[in-house]
């Protein structure tokens, strides 16, 4: 039992009890529960994640290139695996600049068929007024037994070259000022006008 000292007024005393119970009730809320119900471990197991494949092939993302009215979007493919990958396509998701909307589109790898350790590459032309940004999403391979989605590793590309400033900037001289005779302006350093 608490024992109070008798110079402590009535507004002290519940002030110091409020302050004890609300602290009582906050240090319960900060723990979890020690043992999780039964049902809980299917839930736990299920939010397990199966590791990632190992990427078979590493796509190289160009910063999009622009020649106007078009941008074009386009990197390279190279195949990292140990399997020859057949008739590859790369999936890029495009923005639409009016509406946010999306739209995918399959771009065909040049050569289609990649061997361990080769290059393929690949290009998209599209009007830069139209669409926001782009990124890519998939790698699909189509023919034999690697038919479907390929694990891809994406990674940057070539950068986009500097703009180039045209070379027929006209740059503006100073023109000399002529001197005001004083109609121009009431409070001028030839004729200062005071504010009373």
């Amino acid at each position: 039992m608490l024992i109070l000292n008798p110079l402590l007024s009535p507004a002290c005393v519940r002030l110091l009890a409020a302050y004890a119970l609300a602290l009582s009730l906050f240090s319960g809320c900060q723990k979890g529960p020690e043992n999780p119900a039964p049902g809980d471990a299917g839930k736990a197991a299920q939010v397990r994640r199966t590791p990632a494949p190992a990427a078979e092939a590493n796509i190289f993302v160009d910063e999009a290139m622009l020649a106007t009215p078009y941008a074009i979007i386009g990197g390279a493919v190279e195949n990292v695996g140990g399997r020859t990958l057949e008739d590859l396509s790369v999936e890029i998701e495009l923005r639409r600049r009016e509406d946010g909307a999306l739209e995918r589109r399959n771009v065909a790898l040049t050569p289609g068929d990649l061997r361990p350790g080769q290059r393929g590459k690949f290009s998209l032309k599209v009007k830069s007024e139209e669409w926001v940004s782009s990124r890519v999403v998939g790698l699909r391979g189509g023919g034999g037994a690697g038919a479907g989605e390929v694990a891809f590793k994406s990674l940057p590309g070539a950068k986009r070259p500097p703009e180039k400033v045209k070379p027929n900037v006209v740059t503006a001289a100073p023109t000399a000022r002529k001197k005001s005779d004083g109609s121009d302006f009431i409070n001028t350093p030839d004729t200062p006008y005071s504010v009373p």
